[in-house]
């Protein structure tokens, strides 16, 4: 699998009119920069009207009770001016009580509640064990507080399969925020999922996701008659097959996790019931041989007897070609096709 993460930033600047006592604020063109990214602070910000003398903001911040003052002094009508909140990245909620002396000799106090918010360089985080591609639910976490996040699935040939969104309010960085698109359209094979994630700062990174399977080539294990034992002349076989996953373990690396299908196959010879309980059986033994040497994803067995055959014969014909089994390495549950009717997988 391969995975493309793109990071494109566009900043935000947001003025919010402060409410509180209006002479002042018309007054004093009192506003908030209540949104800001990378080293840039939040702000009160005032371009008065009438000279200001001094001013002095007190800050309480809601969740703590700590507070903090913002002084100016000296302003000229007309005059910008920025009173920095020296806060880290994250989201606050403020109230303020302000007191202003004008160079007429008046003063005036007003109160004001508002919020700000700080982020860095937004970046997400999504681990195997984040993605379940059967359930088509998954979670992830981000750098900065999160407002949307957008899904689009794509099928072979470029074909759209399905979009889903979901919203995000009040959570902080580094909280799992789930995502799930089980109600995205199921036909057709996933060629890949773009993820598109908004902070409330209206930064955005945008991920590609692709699904992964293939097919293990191998030798096929041969058992004795009626049995689903391995016998030691054939664990090599078993050992190079191994090899291969490990290896396409090592090459596809993936935000996925990774599963192993074992499917068993049988000849015609015996009864139907009996030659698919011993595929199953069959399968489940080479599962458990990769298990106990050191293969740590999760497998999956099942078993089809003869009902999918390789070479057609008639009742009770020994093909040795029908006795085999399909390995096939995969981040999703198999879908039916003509090797696999169903896909009824124990997980061993």
């Amino acid at each position: 699998m391969k995975h493309v993460a793109v990071l494109i930033a566009i900043p935000a600047f947001l003025m919010l009119v402060a409410p509180g006592d209006a002479q002042a604020n018309d007054q004093l063109g009192l506003g908030i920069r209540a949104v800001t990214a990378g080293k840039q602070l939040p702000a009160v910000l005032i371009q008065p009207r009438v000279g200001v003398k001094s001013l002095v903001i007190v800050l309480t911040d809601t969740a703590t009770g700590k507070t903090r003052k913002l002084k100016a002094k000296r302003v000229k009508p007309g005059v910008r001016k920025e009173l920095r909140i020296k806060h880290p990245t994250g989201h606050f909620s403020w109230k303020a009580e302000g007191v202003v002396h004008w160079v007429n000799g008046n003063t005036q106090t007003f109160k004001s509640t508002f919020t700000t918010t700080r982020v860095g360089k937004l970046s997400i985080q999504i681990t195997p064990a984040d993605v379940d591609m059967d359930t088509r639910k998954f979670q992830f976490r981000a750098t900065n507080p999160i407002k949307k996040a957008t899904l689009t699935v794509i099928g072979e040939g470029g074909k759209q399969l399905g979009e889903a969104e979901e919203e995000y309010e009040g959570n902080v960085p580094g909280q799992a925020l789930q995502f799930d698109w089980s109600g995205v359209a199921k036909a057709g094979d996933i060629l890949f999922l773009d993820l598109k994630v908004w902070d409330v700062a209206n930064f955005w990174v945008a991920l590609r996701i692709t699904p992964f399977t293939i097919e293990i080539p191998h030798d096929d294990v041969e058992f004795a008659s009626g049995s689903a034992a391995i016998r030691k002349a054939e664990a090599p076989k078993l050992q190079s097959t191994m090899a291969l996953i490990n290896d396409a373990l090592a090459k596809h690396g993936t935000l996925l996790q990774l599963k192993l299908f074992v499917a068993g196959y049988t000849d015609t010879v015996s009864d139907k019931a009996s030659n698919k309980q011993l595929s199953r059986q069959r399968a489940r033994s080479i599962c458990a041989w990769f298990r106990r040497n050191g293969l740590k994803i999760p497998l999956y067995y099942q078993g089809f007897g003869e009902s999918v055959l390789a070479v057609p014969t008639k009742d009770n014909v020994a093909e040795p070609r029908n006795r085999r089994a399909l390995y096939v390495l995969s981040s999703q549950t198999p879908g039916v096709s003509a090797q696999i009717p169903n896909n009824v997988w124990k997980k061993l």
